[in-house]
């Protein structure tokens, strides 16, 4: 029934349309089914609104496109870019890394060598380059205070238990005017002893940099520790040269007071290290300042348990020194030129005078420049007719000026403290001498 009324709905409608005159209209070069002449323009208008939607859509779609299209462009230009620079920066920072590490090293080969100090060691017990203790420029009571030491190196293991002894090692302070030979007689001592010998002199270990003349004190001593435990079945010597230089006391506030604190620090440090792992080291430190002058951190100086003064030489002691530096004068007799009276009467004057080894040295070598130069107009055939005298070493004496003991304080100590003979005027005096001063004062 339904099949059947769609049927006639339908045939009425072709009906209808078959009615009414149509024009045959090709929209867009395709055929369209007739329309009503009473509709006609209405559908041109909406096909042409249908078309420019069609059209604006395709332009949109086309924008969008090239939208795309210039997006994926400058994604993948910024992606390239993006990989060059980062691969650039990475370059670089490699080439920086590299730099920085070569800095790096080179900044340590520069710390180890502000803090590093080789230590030159030297074989007196057998080279033999010093003269013996008991020699006769050595003076008796230094030659006495060592000898107590080296006896108590010497004992046995039970021998050092009866009597006491123990395995600590020996630390010496030795001080005495300029001069006096004080390195020389650690020398002395590393040779008769038999030890391999070492000197630091602080002048090298100062530095203009914070705290690296610390830091070489301290690597000095490792240094010392590290050999002196890899032979232990031999002894060795270690003078500290001028050790004033940190030993004494500065004033909190005063300019370098911070670094020479540090330094002291930084010695007893490692004299505190030596004593508990070496017992096969001896130290002896120089200096040209008394211990009791106030002027020496007493503090320090507690660590040292040998603290033995080595005078200004005797009559005996000049007279060997002369004779050992005037040897390889040929023009001296020797044995007229010192005994004579008027070589005699001139060391006595050194003595009194109180001129040190140092001094004494220089005045001999300095008499052989004047003699040598008296020479030039004379010919090899007259050469004996001009020996040398005594004369030469007065002139000698005259160049070099007063002995530097008489205007040094370094030694001189407070009443009552001590003092040493040769700090003494009266005691330098002879006994005719000493005698007119006493009959002077009444």
């Amino acid at each position: 029934m339904t099949m059947q009324l769609n049927n006639n709905i339908r045939f009425k409608a072709d009906a209808q349309a078959a009615a009414i005159p149509v024009n045959n209209v090709n929209y867009n070069n395709r055929y369209t089914p007739p329309m009503p002449q009473e509709m006609p323009a209405d559908d041109v208008f909406m096909m042409q609104a249908m078309a420019e939607q069609r059209a604006e859509k395709q332009a949109k779609s086309q924008q969008n496109w090239n939208k795309v299209g210039v997006a994926a462009q400058v994604g993948i230009a910024l992606g390239f870019l993006t990989t060059a620079a980062l691969g650039v920066l990475g370059a670089i920072g490699l080439k920086k890394f590299g730099k920085a590490a070569a800095a790096g090293n080179h900044a340590n080969d520069e710390l180890k060598a502000l803090t590093k100090v080789n230590l030159k060691w030297e074989d007196f017990g057998t080279q033999k380059t010093v003269a013996p203790l008991d020699s006769k420029t050595t003076a008796k009571s230094l030659k006495k205070a060592f000898d107590n030491i080296i006896s108590n190196l010497g004992l046995s293991d039970d021998a050092k238990k009866w009597g006491g002894v123990g395995n600590n090692i020996d630390i010496m302070y030795l001080y005495g005017h300029g001069g006096t030979g004080k390195t020389y007689v650690a020398k002395q001592f590393a040779q008769e002893t038999g030890s391999m010998f070492t000197c630091i002199k602080y002048p090298d270990l100062g530095s203009p940099y914070k705290d690296a003349a610390s830091m070489r004190i301290s690597s000095c001593f490792d240094e010392i520790i590290a050999k002196a435990n890899a032979q232990k079945d031999k002894k060795f010597v270690v003078c500290i040269d001028e050790i004033d230089a940190v030993m004494r006391k500065v004033p909190d506030g005063q300019h370098g007071a911070e670094e020479v604190a540090k330094s002291r620090a930084a010695v007893l440090t490692g004299l505190d290290k030596l004593r508990d792992k070496c017992a096969n080291v001896t130290v002896i430190a120089t200096s040209n300042y008394h211990p009791k002058n106030g002027i020496v951190d007493p503090i320090a100086l507690r660590r040292f348990n040998n603290k033995i003064e080595v005078p200004l030489p005797n009559k005996k002691q000049i007279s060997a020194l002369l004779e050992m530096y005037l040897k390889d004068i040929g023009a001296i007799d020797k044995d007229k030129f010192f005994k004579s009276s008027e070589f005699k009467s001139f060391v006595s004057k050194l003595e009194r005078e109180g001129y040190s080894n140092g001094e004494v040295e220089l005045i001999a070598k300095e008499a052989g420049k004047i003699f040598g130069s008296s020479l030039k107009k004379v010919s090899d055939s007259d050469l004996k007719k001009h020996p040398f005298k005594v004369k030469y070493l007065q002139e000698a004496m005259k160049m070099n000026g007063e002995a530097a003991s008489k205007t040094n304080k370094l030694m001189d100590v407070k009443k009552g403290s001590g003092s040493g003979s040769n700090n003494d005027p009266v005691g330098k005096l002879t006994f005719w001498q000493k005698l007119a001063v006493l009959f002077s004062k009444h």
